[in-house]
């Protein structure tokens, strides 16, 4: 039909009344112009919907990350805070009150109760925020410096020395965090011999102490000082600094003496009143101590106020706060101790910086996936529109009208979702609203509104005749060339900076690693894709089938847009693969280092020796299938020699062979049983050392030991570098009698060795619990669990978990997306053939040709990429924050190495769910009929040609 003469009535009425053919429809009176907005959602109201439910997910994962991360940062810190000892959790200020020496007894006054209190507003007054004291547990008061021997002996004595004695007085009212229960409180009078004070019931309990009791000491004057007991109270807040701030005042405590050989004593404190005073200074040799103990606030701190809180610190203890403080206490020379606490903050920054680090990893490899993903839904979008567009631009649409039309249709749904994710994070993670707090969310909705309208507008920025941008014919210009070589350059070498060590542990380069990797890895396969297409296409045309010819000749005509899934299934199986692989790293690290320091499944410790008949009933155990009982003396050395200390083991040779073999901790070798257990009467013990034994040992490799019962000589049959038994230097000999004295028995063990693949830890607990008193039970599962058992640990695990399933889940969405978006197309093609004679059998066939070469490269290329990125970036990554907290560390105190090697499970089982779910979106669409006739089909393939 002509379409050459003049234009129709109702066209030149609808030119009259002013509406647009394209561009922003103008809603004028009698205009019957359909809105654009509501017309597009009607027409395609699954797309909509799906973008929303994609952006909503990308919006909530960007806002929650980071106020997760920061809520586990502060849980960390409490947490780590929380361990610190109640009178070590603060700040104290000491200063040496009254004389020192008898010379110098005339000197000084003890400070008052009024005084002291002064002096506690004082410094109460110079913490500056985020420092704050609390002022209701402050703890203030004066003790004698030395501790006092108690004169005489008796039941407090158990361990032969004289137990000793601390007096102190602490003005803040005894009554309010003690209850009387006998006697009453002490006098403030007091003379040069005698004094009151009262103790906790559990003091008088141990000290075998009552109301009336006396105890006598030796002052600086050398008179006898007698001490009455004149109440015995029970504190009502035991957990209160009130009774934590001094030593041993809650209850007696068991001390070490520095004289040689130390001796062992007990130590108890007595509370006297403030009005006695004066007395104090005469104790002992040091005099008096005045001390402010202040307790500072930690349940309001936040990691963030982790570096303000540590310059409060600094500058309150040896900075120019301390210098104004001095002046407004009442005693010289104060001493400010600001406890464990600088060193807690600065191990947990420590500790945060290098876990950061590792979540930043996750962080930037999610986001890079979730990126293409969006990307990729805008760009398939677009292609799919490209003839509606062009119909538009046809008919006068202006390019930033067309622009606007799109931006207005995407921000109509990603809007909303963007904004319905951040509402959705903010009340599911904990922390303050902020403004800051919903920018992520604005990070994902500004590229999903304008990818659509950039990537249209670019492409029909000038007519263009209508061409097939064949994948396989394609040639890419050389700017493209220039622009992959410049980035591929930069990221190889940004990746040698970071295996070398060159990138910091914070820095970007370091965290997005993987992310370059996968995007180099991409840009060679996508490069080289092409080639293969070509030769097979050009091998199956000759074959008789028309099956795999087909499908070739379509994945090689597919446009250049079908693989952008691939560059997102390469991303998201180099993160997940990553993510797995420092996940299996850590668990592997806690693992080797609960066996080393466990050495079995279980062990059962003694202090001096196990008792007999235990190993037969550890034996019949639920779980246990073997034991070896071992006798291990730590501090040993070579006689004669200048030698280090290594440990001693006596072992019986089967049975710890056996063991050795187990737990493959036998130092590279077989344990030699046979040479252990053929020791000769009479002459050295044959013994497997460690290497620096074995150097000390010389040439002839024999030497004596200080063993606990006597000498014995020892030469090296084998050297190994670990043992069960012990970690370190050891020499490792077999459990038999001195011959050379008479009646001598093999050394009793110290130690039992407990092998089985399900022990019940309660019923081995019990039974070591009837066997008698000074036995420990480790279970080297509990031992293994405790290595990572602080919040940032167990958070960043769930963080790093939940970004290896979300870098999953982008990955298949990305096939899925570009699965479905062909899917139309391919159905009609299918009626088309059928009409044409293909079987059915032959139409899913070609469906599952056709989807293999996109699934073969991303999956290969995937596992190939993940599998070089984890080999090449182990060096330069350390998850040892996520093997072990600061405060459990494997014994000797050092963790073994947390080598990152692949990891089978975590690079194959992201590959095989994708490859699952490609199949199974192929598999329905194959499926015949495909939920229409064929003549349906085939009018709805014509409509959209």
């Amino acid at each position: 039909m002509d379409r050459t003469g003049p234009p129709a009535a109702g066209e030149t009425a609808r030119a009259a009344e002013g509406e647009r053919p394209a561009g922003v429809p103008r809603r004028g009176p009698g205009s019957a112009s359909v809105p654009w907005l509501g017309a597009r959602l009607k027409a395609s109201p699954g797309g909509a919907l799906a973008l929303g439910i994609l952006v909503a997910v990308t919006a909530f994962l960007a806002v929650c990350v980071p106020r997760e991360v920061g809520a586990l940062d502060s849980d960390a810190l409490r947490h780590a805070l929380a361990q610190v000892p109640e009178e070590r959790r603060g700040v104290t200020v000491t200063a040496e009150v009254g004389p020192a020496s008898p010379a110098e007894a005339g000197r000084g006054v003890v400070p008052s109760p009024r005084e002291l209190r002064a002096g506690a507003q004082a410094l109460r007054d110079a913490a500056r925020p985020p420092l704050v004291t609390d002022r209701d547990n402050t703890v203030f008061g004066v003790r004698s410096a030395d501790t006092a021997v108690v004169l005489g002996d008796g039941p407090a004595a158990p361990y032969g020395a004289a137990p000793r004695l601390t007096l102190l007085t602490q003005p803040q009212e005894t009554e309010a965090h003690a209850r009387l229960v006998s006697g009453r409180m002490p006098s403030p009078r007091a003379g040069r011999d005698t004094v009151e004070a009262v103790v906790t019931a559990r003091t008088a309990e141990v000290m075998d102490l009552a109301v009336g009791s006396t105890v006598g000491f030796r002052n600086l004057l050398d008179d006898t000082v007698t001490v009455r007991v004149s109440g015995i109270v029970v504190p009502l807040d035991p957990a209160s600094p009130y009774w934590n701030a001094a030593p041993d005042l809650l209850e007696p405590g068991l001390r070490t003496s520095g004289q040689t050989p130390p001796q062992r004593y007990r130590h108890f404190t007595a509370l006297i009143d403030g009005g006695a005073r004066e007395i104090l200074p005469y104790c002992g040799e040091g005099g008096a101590v005045a001390y402010w103990y202040h307790p500072v606030r930690t349940g309001a701190l936040a990691a963030a106020d982790v570096p303000a809180l540590r310059r409060s610190l600094a500058s309150l203890t040896t900075g120019p706060d301390a210098v104004r403080l001095q002046g407004d206490l009442p005693v010289d020379v104060p001493e400010l101790d600001a406890g464990d606490l600088l060193a807690v903050l600065g191990a947990f920054e420590e500790e945060r910086r290098t876990a950061r680090s590792l979540v930043l990893t996750a962080a930037l490899g999610v986001g890079a996936v979730a990126a293409v993903t969006l990307v990729m839904a805008g760009a398939l979008a677009a292609a799919g529109r490209r003839t509606e567009l062009e119909l538009l631009r046809a008919r006068g649409g202006s390019l930033p009208g067309i622009g606007l039309l799109l931006l207005g249709e995407t921000a109509a749904v990603v809007l909303p979702a963007a904004a319905t994710g951040a509402v959705c994070a903010l009340l599911w993670t904990p922390g303050p609203w902020n403004a800051a707090a919903p920018l992520p969310a604005a990070a994902v909705a500004v590229p999903a509104c304008l990818t659509l309208p950039l990537l249209a507008v670019s492409a029909h920025r000038r007519p263009r005749p209508p061409a097939r941008g064949d994948l396989a014919a394609a040639r890419p210009s050389r700017r493209r060339a220039v622009a992959e070589l410049t980035v591929a350059a930069l990221a190889v070498a940004a990746l040698a900076a970071v295996r070398h060590g060159a990138a910091g542990e914070d820095d970007l380069l370091t965290a997005g690693a993987p992310v370059l990797a996968a995007a180099v890895a991409a840009l060679v396969l996508l490069r080289l894709y092409p080639l293969p297409l070509r030769l097979l296409a050009r091998r199956t045309v000759r074959l008789r089938g028309p099956v795999l010819c087909l499908a070739l000749t379509r994945a090689a005509r597919a446009p250049a847009v079908s693989v952008l899934p691939l560059l997102a299934v390469l991303v998201a199986l180099t993160v997940t693969s990553f993510g797995g692989s420092v996940l299996a790293g850590a668990a592997e690290a806690r693992a080797r280092a609960a066996l080393a320091e466990v050495g079995a499944d279980a062990r059962v410790k003694a202090a001096t020796a196990l008792p007999g008949g235990l190993e037969g009933r550890i034996r019949r155990t639920p779980g246990v299938s073997d034991t070896a009982a071992v006798r291990i003396e730590r501090g040993r050395s070579l006689s004669g020699a200048f030698s280090s200390a290594f440990t001693l083991v006596f072992v019986e040779p089967r049975s710890y062979a056996r063991l050795a073999g187990r737990t493959g901790l036998d130092g590279g070798g077989p344990f030699p049983a046979g040479e252990l257990a053929g020791a000769a009467p009479g002459g050295p013990l044959p013994a497997v050392v460690s290497p620096g034994v074995a150097r000390t040992l010389g040439g002839e490799g024999t030497g004596v030991v200080d063993a606990g019962h006597g000498a014995v000589r020892i030469r090296a049959v084998a050297v190994r570098d670990e043992t069960p038994a012990t970690s370190g230097e050891f020499a490792v000999v077999p459990a038999v009698a001195d011959p050379a004295a008479d009646g001598a028995r093999p050394p009793r063990p110290t130690a039992l060795l407990v092998s089985g693949a399900g022990i019940d830890g309660d019923a081995l607990a019990a039974e070591v619990r009837r066997a008698g008193e000074g036995l420990t039970t480790v279970l080297r599962s509990r031992t293994e669990d405790g290595y990572g058992a602080g919040p940032l640990q167990e958070g960043v695990r769930r963080v790093y978990a939940a970004a290896v399933a979300a870098g999953a889940g982008y990955g298949a969405l990305a096939l899925l997306l570009a699965l479905l978006r062909s899917a139309p197309e391919r159905g009609v093609l299918l009626a088309r053939l059928r009409t044409m004679g293909m079987s059915r059998r032959q139409g899913r066939a070609l469906v599952w040709a056709e989807a293999l070469p996109l699934l073969v490269l991303g999956v290969a290329g995937g596992l190939g990429t993940a599998v070089l990125v984890v080999s090449s970036l182990g060096p330069g990554v350390d998850p040892t924050p996520l093997a072990f907290t600061a405060g459990s560390r494997p014994a000797g105190g050092q963790d073994p190495a947390v080598v990152l090697t692949p990891d089978a499970a975590s690079l194959l089982w992201p590959a095989a769910v994708l490859s699952v779910l490609v199949c199974g979106i192929v598999a329905a669409q194959a499926r015949p009929g495909g939920g229409r006739g064929e003549g349906e089909r085939l009018r709805a393939g014509e409509e959209r040609g």
